[in-house]
């Protein structure tokens, strides 16, 4: 089997990210997913795992989570969704110690992402594909009427991917909700539940208690980590924790961070852990909120070990940490900045980094967003602080269409709508000033389309200048 031939049938799979179902969502089980890992030998349960639950940062947390345990020098999983670019960014496997660099098994050249050497290799995720094929269609036939959806088939290529590599731990990102997720089938030796608020609100509920119902159902007897959380849902988390015989420790009460610089090329921070104190502790992801996110990752690594965390694991994972499409700088004149924003809180985390780190430029918005997302809201955290709004589309099947996003954007700047993205960023180069700032937001989809147009343009994005950018770009579109 060929990787595309693997790409295809996992295509034949419903995917609930590019086909929103909300009431089909809704009747997912566990039963269905541990028939799968039963066929399997269970390689859930063969590996350590931390498991990350929440409405916004638990793809940074995961990610500094890894990054610190990779410079631990453990062998370490990462399992994360959605990607920006290409599939395979959401199994990685780091060896012990391993530094992160770029492989050459893809050409940059050829317009396609240059994987990183932790991403799962083309040959192996075709093999393990193969090798889960018959299995899932008995399971197919077995049960005709509960289909194996394609991210719980994704879901097990990763743990077998993870028991291939001798993964020691893995730190594995829910998909939605908590209560019912594939990846819930685990039982993780700490759980950790970011920042939670309304989104999904289809399937998970309206009322704020009843989405952290939800995310608290990954909690089970052993450690639980918390963001800060609104009064209603921090109850429900202790009360849950307490009646499985859990042990809840709070960001802000058993451990915190403190913001000590912020610039555009990340944070330093000082950690108090639950066991250490980390002073001058450099992040290399920007935004503020990402001091409680790396307190969360110090924390939940901290809960894991038995022996102590080394403070040069801390620092240095830290400090090296990656995370594409969350307020990424990929260009300096004039700063581009992409960030996936897709709710309410997640575009206020936004607006606030964006209005400390380049107080008294001018944004630019580039923004998609996908029907089912709150875009009135998103409107009116952003607008306000945009000297201009464009509209574009990912070209995502649940993408809104750009004069809906005109329309709410209209009260507070200048909007036009260009649908297609890449035209649309060529257009902000040709009119705005080198000095000014643009922001691609509102869908990882989006960013993933401008990011890999700039990718292909040019691989060290920050390094080039605006009229050569545009001239690439140009290039690489014609081609």
């Amino acid at each position: 089997m060929l990787y595309r031939d693997a790409l295809a049938y996992l295509d034949t799979f419903t995917n609930y990210e590019r086909t929103h179902q909300a009431e089909a969502m809704r009747a997912v089980r566990p039963e269905r997913m541990l028939r799968l890992c039963e066929r399997l030998g269970h390689p859930q349960h063969r590996f350590r795992s931390i498991l990350v639950a929440g409405t916004n940062g638990k793809g940074s947390i995961c990610a500094m989570t890894y990054a610190i345990l990779r410079a631990a020098n453990l062998r370490v999983g990462l399992y994360t969704s959605p990607h920006v670019e290409d599939l395979r960014e959401r199994i990685r496997v780091s060896d012990r110690g391993g530094t992160i660099l770029a492989a050459e098994e893809v050409s940059a050249a050829a317009g396609l992402p240059t994987p990183a050497s932790d991403w799962i290799g083309q040959r192996e995720f075709a093999t393990l594909v193969k090798r889960v094929q018959p299995v899932v269609e008995a399971l197919r036939r077995e049960f005709p009427d509960d289909p194996l959806t394609y991210f719980e088939v994704l879901t097990a290529l990763a743990w077998l991917q993870f028991v291939q590599h001798g993964v020691e731990v893995a730190v594995l990102e829910v998909g939605l909700g908590g209560r019912l997720d594939a990846t819930n089938v685990v039982d993780p030796a700490v759980t950790v539940i970011g920042p939670i608020g309304l989104d999904h609100t289809d399937v998970l509920g309206t009322e704020l208690a009843a989405i952290a119902r939800e995310k608290a159902g990954i909690i089970k007897s052993g450690v639980t980590l918390t963001a800060p959380q609104a009064p209603e849902v921090l109850a429900l988390l202790r009360e849950t924790a307490a009646a499985r015989g859990g042990r809840l420790l709070e960001c802000g009460r058993d451990f915190s961070a403190q913001v000590t610089a912020h610039t555009p090329h990340g944070l330093v921070l000082t950690l108090h852990g639950v066991r250490g104190r980390y002073e001058g502790t450099q992040v290399s992801l920007l935004g503020r909120h990402q001091a409680d996110n790396a307190a969360l990752a110090v924390a939940a690594v901290e809960s894991l070990s038995e022996t102590g965390v080394p403070y040069s694991a801390v620092q240095v994972g830290l400090s090296q940490v990656q995370w594409p499409g969350r307020l990424e700088v990929v260009h300096d004149a004039p700063f581009t900045v992409l960030d996936g924003a897709h709710n309410p809180p997640a575009a206020q985390a936004l607006r606030t980094a964006l209005e400390e780190l380049w107080p008294g430029r001018r944004m630019h918005l580039l923004i998609g967003m996908s029907n089912d997302k709150d875009i009135q809201a998103a409107a009116r955290i952003l607008g306000p602080v945009a000297a201009s709004v464009i509209c574009a589309t990912s070209g995502h099947p649940r993408a809104c269409a750009p004069e809906r996003l005109q329309e709410q954007f209209a009260p507070y700047t200048q909007v036009t709508a260009i649908a297609d993205p890449i035209d649309a960023l060529m257009y902000l180069f040709n009119v705005i000033d080198p000095q000014d700032v643009v922001v691609v937001t509102g869908s990882l989809f989006l960013v993933g389309a401008v990011r890999a147009a700039l990718r292909r343009a040019q691989p060290q994005m920050r390094k080039i200048k605006a009229r050569r950018l545009k001239q690439t770009i140009e290039e690489s579109k014609e081609a």
